[in-house]
């Protein structure tokens, strides 16, 4: 900004003059003008160039790949609510322990309303039915407001308050992202706070400040699998699609091999059969099973492919090391061990599978990877990385 000379901090990946931004799960697009107010000199538009070609996070052969993705809400269709952002009551752990009179640590921060905050119309139109279904059922079946929540990203988790109108839907703060409880000041010459210590809060990480537990990341919910395709071919009832025998490494209570799950996949003229059977995959173990033209599919394959549409469209299977046993939980790069739900089912869980896959990329080494923010992390197995062959900066699915 103006105060600083123009000058970007260090490690800023976001927006400025002249720079390009990914906006998240859209287009890259450069700043090209900034519009400020004559009086106060504070901006109030931003001329940009959006770059049509890096849709679905795809970067054009020969460009770098864009290090900054902002999150965003397109304002002209989104709708507004009211957010209760609540926080801790005591600023300190043992209230009046100093003074002896414990409305001296009282957060008097521990309550921010913001109102006129957009947010997607899907929410609103969530939020609208939830209502509806509440006045309209009976003593026998009684439901609440806050069974509907969401994440709203970079800011915490939230639900919908009891007092949410038709025309005036509130939603209130229950979890933050990071909990930053009890961390110490910031000091010494550098002004840098002293970093908790691992160990302690990995001897008892349910028992943080104000008793929360710590946040599972959407990507430690979801259940990649090492598998082998036992069998593949066409669908009966659809030319798209093809149906798969999956050995997903899965065993009964007695420690016994249970029988190959079935996938039903859109990889019909994608890819060859004899380059599916026998073939080492990544699978999604802990999906609502869904029929697909009368078959049952328990499991997902995944592919990357290059955005293009219909039969243009190139796809390839994730590659799997040969040596990697069947069942085996992959994980994520500098991220602790995946804890998988046992079924993604709810309305709500199924989301955590849709967040998770528009973060799954291919980068330029060949590598699937996924790319939270600023971060880019690898998708691993025991032996090594997941690989594509041939498919560089694409998406995966």
């Amino acid at each position: 900004g103006l105060s600083n000379g123009g000058r970007a901090p260090k490690g800023f990946k976001r927006l400025l003059p002249g720079g390009k931004v990914r906006l998240k799960y859209a287009y890259v697009i450069s700043c090209d003008e900034i519009v400020r107010d004559p009086e106060t000199n504070e901006p109030t538009e931003l001329v940009c160039t959006l770059y049509p070609e890096t849709r679905a996070g795809v970067t054009p052969e020969g460009e770098a790949r864009v290090k900054g993705i902002i999150q965003w809400v397109e304002a002209s269709t989104a709708a507004k609510v009211q957010v209760m952002q609540y926080d801790r009551l005591f600023k300190v752990e043992e209230p009046g322990k100093d003074s002896g009179e414990f409305t001296d640590d009282i957060n008097t921060e521990s309550l921010k309303i913001m109102n006129d905050v957009i947010v997607e119309p899907s929410v609103a139109m969530d939020a609208l039915s939830m209502i509806d279904r509440i006045q309209n059922s009976s003593t026998e079946d009684k439901l609440y407001h806050s069974a509907l929540t969401y994440q709203f990203e970079r800011s915490g988790y939230f639900a919908l308050d009891s007092s949410s109108t038709e025309k005036n839907l509130v939603f209130n703060r229950v979890v933050t992202l990071r909990d930053t409880w009890g961390a110490p000041p910031a000091g010494g010459r550098g002004g840098k706070a002293e970093q908790p210590k691992q160990k302690s809060q990995q001897a008892n990480p349910r028992k943080q400040g104000g008793g929360q537990a710590p946040i599972l990341e959407d990507a430690r919910r979801v259940a990649l699998r090492a598998g082998t395709i036992l069998e593949a071919g066409p669908h009966p009832e659809a030319d798209s699609l093809i149906v798969c025998k999956l050995d997903c490494g899965d065993k009964n209570e007695a420690g016994e091999a249970e029988e190959p799950r079935t996938v039903v996949a859109g990889l019909a003229g994608k890819i060859p059969y004899e380059k599916l059977t026998n073939r080492k995959v990544v699978c999604i173990t802990n999906l609502k099973p869904a029929k697909m033209r009368g078959i049952e599919s328990t499991a997902m394959l995944l592919a990357a492919s290059d955005g293009k549409e219909g039969d243009d469209e190139t796809v390839e299977l994730l590659d799997v090391p040969d040596s990697v046993p069947n069942g085996e939980l992959l994980s994520f790069e500098n991220m602790d061990p995946c804890e998988p739900d046992g079924m993604l089912k709810s309305k709500g869980a199924l989301k955590v599978w849709d967040r998770v896959k528009s973060k799954l990329k291919v980068n330029e080494n060949g590598e699937a990877t996924y790319q939270d923010d600023d971060t880019e992390r690898k998708l691993l197995t025991s032996v090594g990385p997941i690989t594509v062959e041939s498919l560089k900066e694409s998406i995966i699915g």
